[in-house]
């Protein structure tokens, strides 16, 4: 598997995902589906004590070895692994390496990401810091330093008039508006 594990695991962005196609049909909110009297989508419940085993939980937060949900994702037994082979869902190994690291980093719940006030990231730390112009510039070089990419020699002017006019009406642009557009 090729995926990326990130190095801070974020519960909207990676781990609900993942819980919400492949956990919750049996451990969420719907009381008719729900399995094993546990619910994966609220922390609380997720925290809390098994109903059928008091001495274990789904998720202890930073302890990974102690979580029900990573011994069951992790389990070779057929009986014991989760998700259940009858269900036709499985997880990629990346998708249970994130689950634990989650946990391992606290298993912390968010709020759904719109109700999440935003907050200004940082600008990463770039090593061509001629290249960028603006913030996002950042961001972007960012990406393609740590991939080992170059960015690509700045578009002309002809070229960029073709990009504004194929994104803005689908066509390509006229002579006339090439030659405005170029003596501007």
């Amino acid at each position: 598997d090729t995926a990326v594990i990130p190095d801070k695991v974020d519960f909207n962005f990676h781990i609900k995902p993942i819980l919400s196609d492949r956990c919750f049909k049996c451990h969420g909110p719907d009381p008719k589906n729900r399995k094993a009297e546990l619910r994966l989508d609220i922390e609380s419940e997720a925290y809390a004590a098994l109903k059928k085993n008091p001495g274990a939980h789904a998720i202890v937060p930073g302890r990974p070895e102690e979580s029900e949900l990573v011994k069951r994702i992790f389990a070779e037994d057929p009986q014991m692994i989760m998700p259940p082979n009858e269900s036709n869902l499985s997880l990629a190994e990346h998708e249970k390496i994130l689950l634990r690291k989650w946990i391992a980093q606290g298993a912390k719940y968010k709020q759904h990401w719109a109700y999440i006030v935003p907050e200004k990231e940082p600008l990463p730390k770039i090593k061509d810091k001629e290249w960028a112009k603006n913030e996002i510039d950042h961001f972007v070089l960012a990406s393609l330093e740590k991939a080992r990419l170059e960015p690509s020699e700045e578009a002309d002017k002809e070229r960029l008039i073709r990009r504004v006019a194929f994104d803005l009406t689908g066509l390509p642009p006229s002579i006339e508006m090439i030659d405005r557009f170029l003596k501007d």
